[in-house]
């Protein structure tokens, strides 16, 4: 393992030492963007487990060797998602570290749940600047005498069809005092590949959770889509 446990297994012996204990229990979780959670928990003699309440801060250049670690070989047959240290009260330790594919689909279903965030996000980002950057949007000058720009449109209606050659097809249309208008604009790549990535991921991994789909339609209210009010804004379809 190409890793210095020994220091990372010092200094957490060292720092957590809140009680009189049997053994300790760290568990890393990380997701494949590699954020993660850092968990601490001692073990008593009496078997009850007992969180830790101190800060791991002081110790984070310790705690980040796991994260380079983990960064170095996601890409890997030693990849893993779950790193797992156990160290007794003469600080004898064991490490195990593997990929958690229950956790991996958990990872997956709660990125893909709020994936229309995201897309409602980007594409507003995405016409505001294709519109300034085309003069179609109004100005007007401030009390500064500062120009500013204005909002075209009041609400959205962004439709999304993956065809039958996974190819991506959509619409765009705007609505401003209650006139509407196809915006003709192009999708940056990243987007693109995310909303095809959506599919391939929810139509496989996630086929057990999520229902067949093709064609995402998201209402934009021109701000962030309200999480108690989904279904009212987004719709995945068959086609």
């Amino acid at each position: 393992m190409n890793i210095n446990i020994e220091t990372l297994v010092n200094a957490i012996y060292n720092y957590y030492n809140e009680y009189v204990y049997k053994k300790i229990i760290v568990e890393y979780q990380f997701t494949e963007s590699g954020s993660y959670k850092f968990f601490v928990k001692y073990i008593m003699d009496s078997g009850e487990v007992v969180s830790t309440t101190k800060s791991p801060r002081p110790i984070d250049d310790e705690i980040e060797i796991v994260s380079k670690y983990f960064e170095n070989t996601i890409n890997t047959v030693e990849r893993f998602n779950k790193f797992l240290i156990e160290i007794d009260n003469n600080k004898n330790f064991s490490e195990n570290h593997f990929w958690d594919k229950g956790k991996e689909k958990d990872d997956l279903l709660a990125g893909a749940e709020i994936f229309f965030q995201w897309a409602n996000d980007r594409m507003m980002s995405m016409i505001f600047e294709f519109e300034q950057e085309n003069n179609l949007l109004p100005t007007q000058y401030d009390n500064d005498d500062e120009l500013e720009y204005l909002s075209s449109w009041d609400s959205g209606v962004f439709t999304f069809h993956i065809n039958d050659k996974n190819e991506l097809e959509y619409k765009i249309v705007l609505t401003k005092d209650g006139v509407e208008r196809v915006l003709e604009m192009s999708l940056k790549d990243y987007f693109i590949e995310g909303i095809l990535e959506h599919h391939q991921i929810t139509n496989t991994e996630l086929s057990d959770e999520w229902k067949p789909w093709n064609t995402l339609i998201i209402k934009s209210p021109h701000n962030s889509i309200p999480y108690d009010k989904v279904d009212e804004f987004v719709s995945y379809i068959l086609e």
